[in-house]
């Protein structure tokens, strides 16, 4: 019925630190499938720093580098992305050079790029030791990674490469073929008009999708544990309610429209677009991870009489048990009619051989008095016209909005609301139940979090290595004020200065030419909260190094 995914190869295993490999991910937090997302902005001194040059490790009785990726972000108007003059109206989202979104204008790491890695990979102690081999010395960001669920803790670090490490570390987890029938994207894709066929696949080791168009994911097979790899999706299905196929991802895709991205990474995989009818800058974006998707819809639009966004699957899901926070107990699909409870779900799965879905939905809206409810429909005879895919209906199910959405699209009128929903999809083995739907919920609910701030190795291990170049800091802890003592190499340009815990820059201690040997600088810290803080010297722009600092009152 659909074209299977093909399972393209992987780049060569790359080789990691000292020839340590990267240990199969099994994280003090027990959030392995979950990533860790923070910007430019949580991180203030990796700023400017080349995205391909951020490189990450955590610390288990030596450093073992872990995957790390930044995404490039920048505003950009809806008429550069359709190829087109500016509009006047433009939002923040990702940059790509295959598309007309284009590079940022910012080449460095900036406030708005995004930095991910995946939270299973963060270690369970902190690390104290000298920087690792290929990184700069005083560029490192120290993260606690925090678990909201169960209070657990965990560490990473990042640093600044010295160009002989890449934030890569052996095979990519998700494989990203974007294929367009028509040939290059720049070249050949109609955004005044579809259709645009692809052939375009995402693949992981847990799970396999496939895109006829922009709009169209016309297959998904689970491969985790013993799952059989079928293909059992018809199609993820959007339209204004059951039945009504004035509008569906059929006409979307035949209408106006671009991509944003279409990029893979060590961490994930990114496809994103615009253009829905006369929603043209209604926009979704898929974060791909290993095993984990994670589906952004955000709709701009006039007024519209509602909208649906189910997942209708096809035969070959027949025995899998569809369940929801208000069924748990489930039924079976099977293309027999049955009585499920309709409401305002916050998770929904299926599971059987096949393998399992559990699948949370995110609604983030300031329509006033909002209210949606479930969609279930099981018949190989349905009452209702199916506007795309097959004929049957096969545990159609998903989120539903029946009544009126007022207008979301700025474009139309000034006065406009907010509407977006992200679908987060867990894909796992066969044999799982309500439970587990009900934990991944709440891990989507409660993402895991972190606190970041400069990394300042242990000064006494730095001594035995016989560095010529040294920063302490004294007393500890101090109270009122703290004295610095740099010892230079040789005479050069000087830069102290000192940050809290978040990252921020307190004062400039020195900033200017030095002479070689020792000198000392005192921080009145009188009136400053108690906490810890970081001080870090450069010396001629390209050595550093990093004290910490405890304060206390």
């Amino acid at each position: 019925m659909h074209r299977p995914c093909s399972r393209a190869l992987a780049a060569p295993l790359g080789l990691v630190l000292a020839l340590l490999p990267i240990a199969a991910s099994s994280g003090p937090l027990a959030r392995d499938r979950d990533p860790l997302v923070l910007t430019g902005a949580d991180m203030p001194t990796l700023i400017g720093a080349p995205p391909g040059r951020i490189v990450a490790f955590r610390h288990d009785g030596g450093w073992l580098q872990i995957p790390v990726q930044v995404d490039e972000r920048a505003v950009l108007d809806f008429g550069v992305v359709y190829d087109s003059t500016a509009i006047g109206y433009a939002v923040l989202t990702y940059n790509d050079t295959s598309t007309f979104a284009g590079a940022d204008p910012d080449p460095g790491f900036d406030a708005d790029d995004e930095l991910v890695l995946m939270s299973g990979d963060a270690g369970a102690a902190p690390a104290g030791a000298p920087e690792p081999p290929g990184t700069l010395p005083g560029s490192g960001v120290e993260l606690t990674l925090h678990d909201p669920i169960l209070g657990g803790t965990a560490y990473a670090y990042l640093f600044r490469s010295d160009g002989s490490l890449s934030p890569g570390v052996g095979i990519p987890p998700v494989t990203y073929v974007f294929d367009l029938l028509s040939g290059s994207y720049k070249a050949t894709y109609n955004t005044r008009r579809g259709p645009n066929p692809e052939n375009s696949s995402v693949t992981t080791a847990a799970y396999a999708v496939h895109f006829a168009d922009r709009w169209i994911r016309d297959e998904t097979r689970v491969t985790a544990g013993a799952a059989t790899g079928v293909d059992i999706l018809d199609r993820h299905k959007s339209m204004f309610g059951p039945g009504q196929c004035q509008r569906t991802e059929d006409t979307f895709s035949a209408g106006e429209g671009a991509f944003l991205v279409n990029r893979a990474g060590p961490v994930r995989a990114l496809r994103g677009y615009v253009g829905a009818n006369s929603g043209f800058t209604t926009l979704r974006i898929h974060r791909f991870y290993a095993a984990r998707e994670d589906l952004l819809t955000v709709l701009r639009v006039h007024p519209i009489p509602g909208v649906m966004d189910v997942f209708d699957y096809a035969p070959a899901a027949s025995g899998m048990v569809y369940r929801n926070d208000l069924d748990p107990a489930g039924v079976t699909v099977d293309g027999a009619p049955d009585a499920v409870t309709a409401g305002a779900i916050g998770w929904e799965m299926v599971s059987g051989a096949q393998g399992t879905l559990a699948m949370t939905h995110l609604l983030d809206t300031d329509i006033a008095g909002f209210t949606y409810t479930s969609y279930y429909l099981d018949s190989t005879s349905p009452p209702v016209t199916q506007c795309t895919g097959d004929v049957v209906a096969y545990g159609t199910s998903g989120f539903w909005r029946d009544s009126t959405i007022p207008n979301t699209d700025p474009a139309v009128f000034p006065i406009y609301n907010r509407f977006e929903v992200t679908r987060v999809i867990a894909y796992d083995a066969p044999g799982k139940d309500a439970v587990f739907a009900a934990d991944r919920a709440a891990e989507a609910r409660q993402p895991v979090s972190a606190t970041a701030a400069p990394y300042a190795p242990n000064v006494a291990v730095e001594a035995e290595h016989g560095e010529a170049f040294r920063l302490t800091a004294g007393p500890q802890p101090a109270r009122g004020r703290v004295r610095l003592d740099v010892v230079l190499p040789a005479a050069g340009h000087l830069d102290l200065r000192l940050f809290d815990l978040g990252g921020r820059q307190v004062v400039t201690l020195a900033s200017g030419p030095a002479g070689a040997g020792a000198r000392s600088f005192t921080w009145d810290a009188v009136g400053k909260p108690a906490g810890v803080y970081f001080a870090r010297a450069l010396f001629d722009g390209t050595q550093a190094r990093a004290a910490r600092v405890l304060l206390v009152r």
